[in-house]
């Protein structure tokens, strides 16, 4: 028999064919709404130092000479009746607005977070004062108990903060608390106390890592809340005003003239609102879209 004939497989070879299964990895890779969304905060951000860098306006500069000028060349998005820049002030103002909201939202997350933890491993009376107090924070709406607060504290930055704060507490608190109390009861976590695992030691290895999922989809969704209210608070006079730039102030000096025509002073700092929103409400979607293919 000839050898010559013989056929033999050819080594070191792979199909270059993808597969069902790759094919559905590389979808699951691929996070438009993730992606989109931190293309917009992104772009925000660095619009924020860079074009009121290069504009020849300055951000808190009026020129009364060109006041309520049209969108133009000179001013893209026209001027209000003072003659700031609106194009300026309206990509300046996320420097203000997106640092109050993160360090408000961020600060009661982290006492939100605490105080939830702490509560899901309190027995008795101390847990249902905590539940209590929360239901009774959660049974006022937002806008007027940060109004209130702001009204009393004043209206500088830190009481806004700290205002933005105390309205997103009871929401972070009965989030992790419910995700801690349904992780406790799952085998792996009663086999690591078998094992003689410290409670500290059991919340830092196996219970916070599986519980802090819903709190950071939750943080997404709380900063396009936060900005809302945070233009809410100065639109209603009580929060950031003018001249700094912020968006909620822009739209209370520009709302007296939409009615004469001149619809640029407030929709211009509307639309930069609305899409620094948008934004955040895309990565807190694509945020649970990757965690539900990670699962």
């Amino acid at each position: 028999m000839s050898t010559s004939s013989a056929r033999f497989p050819k080594l070191g070879r792979r199909s270059t064919r993808s597969t069902p299964d790759s094919q559905r990895d590389d979808r699951h890779l691929f996070n438009p709404a993730l992606i989109a969304g931190s293309l917009i905060i992104a772009g925000l951000v660095i619009g924020a130092y860079i074009i009121p860098a290069i504009s020849p306006y300055g951000a808190e500069q009026p020129n009364v000479r060109d006041a309520l000028q049209g969108p133009s060349f000179s001013h893209l998005f026209g001027t209000d009746q003072t003659g700031f820049d609106i194009f300026t002030r309206s990509f300046y103002a996320p420097r203000i607005d997106l640092s109050i909201a993160a360090a408000g939202v961020g600060l009661g997350a982290l006492i939100g977070v605490i105080i939830g933890v702490a509560a899901s491993y309190t027995r008795g009376l101390a847990g249902e004062i905590v539940l209590r107090i929360a239901d009774v924070v959660q049974s006022f709406p937002v806008l007027i108990l940060a109004l209130a607060l702001v009204a009393l504290a004043g209206n500088k930055a830190t009481n806004v903060i700290w205002a933005l704060a105390f309205v997103n507490v009871p929401i972070f608190l009965r989030l992790i608390r419910s995700r801690v109390l349904t992780i406790r009861e799952q085998r792996y976590i009663e086999a690591a106390i078998a094992l003689g695992n410290s409670t500290p030691r059991l919340l830092r290895k196996h219970v916070l890592p599986n519980a802090l999922g819903p709190v950071i989809v939750q943080l997404g969704i709380s900063m396009g809340y936060a900005i809302i209210l945070l233009a809410g608070l100065a639109f209603l006079g009580v929060g950031i005003q003018v001249p700094t730039p912020e968006w909620g102030s822009m739209i209370l000096i520009g709302r007296s003239n939409i009615t004469t025509g001149q619809w640029w002073t407030a929709v211009f700092p509307g639309l930069i609102l609305a899409v620094a929103v948008f934004g955040f409400n895309l990565i807190s979607e694509g945020v649970e879209r990757a965690r539900e293919v990670n699962r």
